[in-house]
């Protein structure tokens, strides 16, 4: 399961729900979504709204419903999402691999994934802190399936 959005507050009285997501395209008709606690949910009708989705769920039939799914979570399976490019990565995948120089010295563990403006970053626990490093190539020229390679300025992960 990869995390695909979150639900903010109830829209209007017939269940629909404010959904927080970078991944419009997973709330199509019919996809299912796991809610907070394993709950399954499935799409009736999503559209635009400001900087969210306004989603309709066919368990979801009224407003008191809708608010309950406020601040929850909702994931999907990995087949339901649209294939990355290659320089692409799922937040899911980043966190947990290990982080290490170009000559190979283990700084950290990648321990968070921010992906707000103006760019996304990778905070890096280094056993006595946390570091956050911009995830552009200049900066983060590899990643494999066991860990992250960074190309750091001088000093950064100096304590």
């Amino acid at each position: 399961m990869v995390p695909v959005g979150s639900c903010g507050k109830a829209h209007g009285i017939r269940g629909e729900v404010a959904v927080f997501t970078q991944l419009p395209e997973v709330f199509r008709p019919g996809a299912e979504v796991q809610i907070d606690g394993g709950g399954v949910l499935t799409v009736l009708s999503a559209r635009p709204h400001k900087d969210h989705l306004i989603v309709a769920f066919d368990q979801i039939l009224d407003r008191t419903a809708a608010e309950a799914l406020r601040n929850m979570k909702l994931s999907a399976v990995t087949s339901a999402l649209p294939e990355l490019d290659s320089d692409e990565f799922w937040v899911s995948d980043l966190v947990g691999l290990q982080v290490q120089d170009r000559d190979g010295s283990q700084l950290g563990i990648v321990a968070e994934v921010i992906t707000d403006a103006p760019q996304d970053r990778i905070v890096v626990d280094t056993g006595h802190g946390r570091i956050e490093v911009p995830f552009v190539p200049e900066l983060v020229p590899e990643v494999w399936d066991t860990h992250i390679v960074v190309d750091p300025p001088d000093g950064l992960f100096e304590s």
